[in-house]
């Protein structure tokens, strides 16, 4: 009776096992797929805004008569103003410049600076114009639109920090304007402050609907507030208008993952790959999707996609080929797993050197220096590649090889015991079982499999100490059964 109730027990343990694996496959890609998208999260390149047409009316715009924030132009200030815009009226930006170069009075002229540094902005001369708005401030430090215009050099440089000092301060004497509060919008997304990026871009977007730059900053501050359906909202608006935009199209995908709608998202990744050239994340988040989708050869073909182009870390290309492994879909896994090999693995000394005898041709880039625990991971997923579409034998001494050089790799140890215990070898299955179980990683599963290996061979009271062991260090209501039953059999 005790033996029947056992033979019933193992079977369902087993069961509940491979569901337990299979939740966890899922966690794994959800997770992937979503730290894929979160990387679309980060602030978009804010680069076009400096092409718009805002924009350049903004940095070049001529100021009124407000004292508090802005100089006083003497008549003959105001001469040489007039003069150089003369100039830029006939497109004559050279001529412009020379005007105020040429003037005796620019060193002590806030609102010459301050012009003579949009004209040298405009130039893409960025560094000039940046000494020429510190030249101005020094002569008159409450002048708030170069303040401004000084945050926007800032912002191009990628100094952040000295950029919101000056836009707080515009803010402070007043501004209000569209570009100062969009800049801000864009340096609180910087810093990952979404509520404020958030309000700052609303600001902004209240006195200048129109631009996109903006636009973008408010759906992907609510994306990062946990608002997508908002943000895919916004992404479809901006679609209308620019609908060969690939970037648009990826954001939009993140939105979609975020509501869980990934039909919608591989749409969206799809529209984006067939557009042009999209980020190697962006692939291999569209090969989790297809993957959760159950369409394993998309999933490969988006995961090789991804590989071949050396811009994953060696860590998420083993990611994608283990997610075909743990789901069994072998010809797929092959398939990655041989894009993986061919840019991840390290070649011998041996190897080396007979290459580099067999060709003179120029050398092709250097493959990835792996660490010690991927390396652990593309053998083992070799070896169950060719345990369960190959040649056995052959991983078999993959493994042994592998363990010559990482005697301490658990999961290594417990693919190799597994295939021992199939082959009837019960006491090289057992002593390999033994030295997993002293990988802390794999301990408890290493328990587990030595206990049900002595359980299967009659010996319950060494099985069960095993058993409760493995009980001990991984609860779970299925092994615990498991245990109550082989305890009655000692009994």
């Amino acid at each position: 009776m005790n033996r029947f109730r056992l033979a019933l027990i193992l079977p369902r343990f087993t069961l509940r096992k491979h569901l337990r694996e299979g939740l966890f496959i899922t966690a794994l890609l959800a997770s992937s797929v979503l730290g894929t998208a979160l990387l679309q999260a980060q602030p978009m390149p804010i680069d076009p805004l400096w092409k718009s047409e805002q924009f350049r009316k903004a940095i070049t715009a001529s100021y009124g008569i407000d004292s508090r924030i802005e100089p006083v132009i003497t008549t003959n200030e105001a001469d040489i103003i007039r003069d150089s815009a003369a100039a830029m009226a006939a497109g004559n930006r050279e001529a412009a410049i020379k005007v105020y170069r040429d003037s005796s009075l620019l060193p002590q002229s806030p609102a010459m600076l301050f012009n003579l540094a949009g004209l040298e902005f405009e130039n893409e001369s960025l560094e000039t114009a940046t000494e020429l708005l510190n030249d101005a401030l020094e002569l008159f430090p409450n002048f708030r639109d170069a303040h401004r215009n000084l945050a926007v050099a800032m912002v191009r440089g990628d100094d952040i920090e000295t950029a919101k000092v000056h836009l707080y301060r515009a803010v402070e004497l007043g501004a209000r304007d569209a570009l100062t509060l969009g800049l801000l919008g864009y340096c609180h997304a910087i810093d990952e402050k979404y509520q404020a990026s958030l309000d700052a871009y609303r600001q902004a977007l209240m006195t200048s609907p129109n631009e996109a730059q903006w636009k973008l900053g408010e759906a992907q501050a609510l994306l990062a507030l946990n608002d997508p359906e908002g943000a895919a909202s916004i992404y479809g608006d901006l679609l209308k208008d620019t609908p060969n935009d690939s970037t648009l199209w990826l954001a939009q995908a993140d939105a979609w993952v975020q509501l869980d709608d990934n039909l919608k998202a591989i749409a969206g990744l799809e529209v984006a790959r067939r557009l042009g050239d999209v980020p190697a994340a962006s692939n291999l988040g569209l090969g989790h999707l297809y993957v959760t989708e159950g369409l394993y050869q998309l999933a490969s073909d988006r995961y090789v996609d991804a590989i071949v182009t050396r811009e994953l870390s060696p860590s998420r290309a083993l990611d994608a080929l283990e997610n075909l492994v743990n789901l069994e879909q072998w010809p797929q896994a092959r398939e990655v797993l041989t894009v993986t090999e061919a840019l991840l693995r390290v070649p011998t000394d041996s190897e080396a050197g007979e290459e580099a005898e067999a060709t003179a041709e120029p050398e092709e880039p250097a493959q990835t220096e792996l660490s010690e625990k991927d390396t652990s991971r593309l053998a083992r997923a070799e070896a169950m590649i060719n345990m369960r579409d190959g040649d056995p034998s052959e991983a078999v001494q993959l493994l042994e090889v592998h363990l010559d050089k990482f005697p301490l790799d658990g999961q290594a140890l417990l693919l190799l015991a597994r295939f021992r215990d199939q082959q009837g070898e019960r006491e090289i299955a057992e002593m390999l079982l033994e030295r997993a179980s002293r990988d802390p990683e794999v301990e408890a599963d290493a328990l587990r499999e030595h206990g049900q290996l002595l359980v299967t061979a009659l010996e319950y009271e060494k099985g069960l100490e095993k058993l409760e062991s493995s009980l001990a260090l991984d609860p779970s209501e299925a092994l615990s059964e498991y245990v109550v039953a082989v305890r009655e059999m000692v009994e």
